[in-house]
């Protein structure tokens, strides 16, 4: 009887490393004479074709623009089988707004430090098989006016195409490279816009007391300084202030940008009385700022 056989492997739960070399050698049994004989037949050899696939993630694919440089994360995985050169390319869709400067997160915490993560020069990244890399994107925020898109493209050196597109030898250990479902070329975008500035009112105070120090005792004079910055146009913008209990409004104290205002209620934007100030500045139609004065006296 003769009994044919092959030495099989047990199936892999992960990808076979590009490069490994995959030996196979079948035997052949047979009993001859009452004895048990082998053949080994010839063995044969190939090497895992390398799989070029790779995945490219915008970490923030909406970028608020607050600050003069900008740090726009993306993070590159190598998802073939083995070690790969990946060919980086950034473009911007605002003309002037440079994307040339890429940094590699080096110790990987996702926050860009120029004192540890280095300028990526060339624009590529050495990756091994499953692998991730993070990237940095470097931007003035300054120079952008308006909405940006930044896309980030990764390509794989050995080669793109459409899947099952083969190129021979140029893998890992001299074996084929074969484009997977990626094609071997990915691409991700983040999209920056100008961050709406909110208007402000800052509010400082001093104080001259009736012995001329600036101690808070009573009949000491309190003048309130309240400074409003507003970032553009804006309508119907008042300025409201109570009088602190302890105190009483100091009578014809009022200003507006150094002008003085009248407390009645009449044709200046202004009203004062025990109770509170109130400052009307109406329709702005361009950015700017305004300061109103005011002063009570401690009871």
């Amino acid at each position: 009887m003769l009994l044919l056989g092959l030495v099989a492997a047990t199936p892999a739960t992960a990808a076979v490393p590009a490069g490994t070399p995959i030996v196979n050698t079948a035997a052949l049994t047979f009993d001859a004479n009452g004895s048990a004989q082998r053949v080994a037949s010839n063995t044969v050899t190939l090497l895992a074709a390398e799989r070029l696939d790779v995945t490219i993630q915008a970490e923030r694919p909406s970028v608020a623009v607050q600050s003069a440089q900008l740090a726009v994360p993306f993070l590159v995985t190598n998802s073939g089988n083995g070690a790969q050169t990946f060919a980086l390319a950034i473009t911007s869709t605002q003309q002037g707004v440079a994307v040339d400067r890429v940094a590699l997160d080096r110790d990987r915490d996702a926050a860009f430090d120029a004192n540890v993560d280095p300028i990526v020069s060339p624009l590529t990244l050495q990756l091994a098989a499953g692998e991730q890399a993070r990237i940095f994107v470097l931007i003035d925020g300054a120079l952008v006016a308006a909405a940006a898109t930044i896309t980030a493209t990764v390509t794989a050196q050995a080669g793109t195409g459409a899947a099952g597109t083969v190129f021979a030898g140029v893998g890992a250990n001299g074996s084929d490279a074969v484009v997977g479902a990626t094609g071997g070329r990915a691409s991700a975008i983040s999209t920056l816009s100008r961050a709406a500035v909110q208007p402000a009112l800052a509010k400082s105070q001093m104080i001259k007391a009736p012995d001329g120090s600036s101690r808070a005792m009573r009949g000491a004079i309190i003048t309130y300084t309240l400074v409003a910055t507003l970032p553009g146009p804006m309508r119907g913008v008042t300025i409201d202030d109570p009088i602190p209990a302890g105190t009483a409004y100091l009578a014809d104290s009022l200003a507006l940008d150094t002008v003085a205002l009248s407390d009645r209620a009449d044709a200046d934007p202004g009203t004062a009385d025990a109770a509170a100030i109130h400052v009307r500045l109406g329709d702005l139609a361009t950015a700017g700022s305004h300061t109103v004065q005011f002063s009570v006296k401690i009871l």
